[in-house]
């Protein structure tokens, strides 16, 4: 895996993460209309559709807080590939006595 690939594919999945949350933003945010008891002071009271946007919308925060270790994991496993590419893996020695 070239570095270049690997810093598009961050990049494209970083744009598709965060266009999801703010998606599931306003659908959380259209749940709450005032009418049954469901209003943006009290949640108790919404359904299962708030409820589930809501979680999915926490889980995407959460996402974030890993994604910078995803990154510096990613970059690891490319520098192993490259040393261990470099210096070894060439198979087992031929020599014969």
């Amino acid at each position: 895996m070239d570095l270049g690939d690997m810093a598009l594919q961050i990049v494209i999945l970083g744009i598709i993460v965060a266009i999801g949350a703010t998606v599931l933003i306003g659908m959380r945010d259209n749940y709450v209309t005032g009418e049954g008891g469901c209003n943006a002071t009290s949640t108790a009271l919404c359904g299962a559709d708030y409820n589930t946007s809501n979680d999915a919308a926490s889980g995407l925060g959460e996402y974030g807080n890993w994604f910078s270790i995803i990154i510096i994991v990613s970059i690891a496993a490319v520098i192993l590939a490259l040393i261990f590419s470099a210096f070894g893996g060439k198979g087992a020695s031929t020599a014969t006595y």
